[in-house]
């Protein structure tokens, strides 16, 4: 895979250092102050891509914020990078099976570790990117704790979703709080659940606790990006990318996953691309059916992700296709990196 040459990283290099941007001094202003770098924004909007060459340019690694590209096996699905190809190594990637459950306050305390041990320690700029906005949020900010699971309200939940199906209990949890069910997936058994779960122990809507995040507690001093795309443009990048998808073996690496017995796993279930294909292996849709709900879906993820990087007003919003050229996006971002430290 190659991102980008070594050629024209010279001369984004050349280019930076015409307009006044020293890169050494900028890294050394970014470490000492413990900035924490954030690119964000909905799915194909180019992320991955623009961080590699971040990395590469400020000499530190990357941090996925992906709540999916933590299970090994789901690669395709989930446009993992191998970034090692790249000399950039990844972090928060491929670290559980896929019926782990993961929870946001355990990739929060994995993931603080990691900046702390592999970064800050080092004295390496730890760079965040990815499009989970719960997760990012967590990560950068200190999270109110939320109650500790009940094992029998959960038991319950779950053996009365297993008996009269999740779209009831779905139901449920827009009547009592709407603001949260609009953000997840209809299909998302373990968020319901807790959310469920959290306002049977509290009486709170689960979206409350999400507004107290809001506030900074404690965070991290972090500088965040945020990518986004003209409507019709970012539709086609999907439709794209899910072509690609297919053409690249989705298919099968549902298979494989279904013969490790991942098939009921709520990774596979609530994950974009991996429920479609489920549906069509159990023969309820046609592959072309399969292809357009995939499509249809991840452009529901992308308006859903949108409204919810929306919500956070630290965002250094970059609109991708105002720019013709890789050259003038990074410049404009470690122009905005220069003030960050010079503040």
């Amino acid at each position: 895979m190659n991102i980008i040459k070594n050629s024209n990283l010279k001369i984004i290099k050349n280019k930076l250092n015409d307009n006044h941007i020293d890169l050494d001094r900028l890294c050394r202003g970014l470490s000492m102050s413990k900035k924490v770098i954030v690119v964000c924004g909905p799915t194909c909007t180019g992320k991955s891509k623009l961080g590699i060459i971040m990395a590469k340019l400020i000499h530190t690694d990357i941090i996925s914020i992906d709540s999916m590209q933590v299970y090994r096996g789901m690669d395709i699905g989930t446009d993992k990078y191998d970034s090692i190809e790249c000399g950039v190594k990844q972090f928060m990637t491929d670290i559980f099976e896929p019926d782990h459950s993961l929870s946001v306050v355990e990739f929060k305390d994995i993931c603080r570790n990691i900046i702390e041990k592999d970064f800050f320690q080092k004295e390496k700029i730890p760079l965040m990117v990815g499009g989970s906005g719960m997760y990012i949020r967590a990560v950068i900010r200190n999270m109110d704790q939320l109650p500790t699971g009940r094992g029998p309200i959960r038991k319950k939940l779950k053996e009365g979703i297993k008996k009269e199906g999740i779209e009831k209990y779905y139901r449920k949890l827009k009547k009592i709080d709407k603001d949260y069910a609009q953000k997840i997936s209809e299909n998302d058994h373990r968020r319901i659940i807790r959310a469920l779960e959290v306002y049977q122990i509290t009486g709170t809507p689960f979206s409350e606790f999400q507004n107290a995040w809001k506030e900074p507690k404690q965070g991290y001093d972090s500088v965040i990006f945020g990518l986004e795309m003209e409507r019709s443009g970012l539709y086609e990048c999907i439709k794209k990318r899910v072509n690609r998808m297919f053409e690249k073996g989705l298919v099968n690496e549902v298979q494989n996953l279904i013969k490790k017995g991942y098939e009921n796993c709520n990774s596979l279930l609530q994950a974009v691309g991996y429920k479609e294909v489920i549906r069509y292996l159990n023969g309820e849709i046609s592959l072309d059916e399969c292809i357009d709900e995939v499509t249809i879906n991840t452009i529901r993820l992308a308006k859903k992700q949108m409204t919810w990087f929306r919500s956070e007003t630290k965002i250094n919003w970059i609109r991708i296709n105002n720019y013709d050229n890789i050259f003038k996006l990074i410049l404009d971002i470690f122009k905005l990196l220069e003030k960050s430290i010079s503040r």
